[in-house]
């Protein structure tokens, strides 16, 4: 009889202890980020067939070129391609665009690509990446 009381003593003190073990912790998600400052109006415009087209040209459209992986970066033919594939512009956070992020973080694409090229597609892309 008392072995039974002990046990039942026991598993009530073993709940107790295992409730009173729980904890909730309440996650608050970090503040949205601002948004980026809107370009200097005196900064430099970027001019896509004066700047960016010539890059594509010259680093990428060998193997961006039409029939070949996406997108196409070929003269004529890249800022139609560049603006109907999803995430590649993104002029609202341009560190996000995937052209960008592909030219800066590595891979097969950054080593033909060197900073400045990398800077004025960043600048193109924040200034609102026009047809230009």
């Amino acid at each position: 009889m008392q072995s039974r009381t002990f046990n039942k003593l026991m598993t009530i003190i073993f709940v107790l202890f295992l409730f009173s073990s729980c904890t909730s912790d309440f996650i608050v998600p970090d503040p949205p980020a601002p948004p980026p400052a809107p370009p200097s109006p005196n900064e430099n415009k970027i001019s896509y067939a004066g700047e960016i087209q010539p890059i594509f040209t010259a680093k990428c459209s060998f193997c961006h070129g039409v029939g070949a992986t996406p997108p196409v970066l070929v003269s004529g033919k890249s800022y139609q391609s560049l603006m109907t594939m999803p995430g590649q512009i993104d002029t609202v956070t341009p560190g996000n665009s995937i052209l960008y992020k592909k030219m800066v973080t590595g891979g097969s694409m950054a080593q033909y690509c060197n900073k400045a090229n990398a800077d004025s597609v960043y600048k193109w892309i924040r200034q609102g990446a026009k047809n230009n």
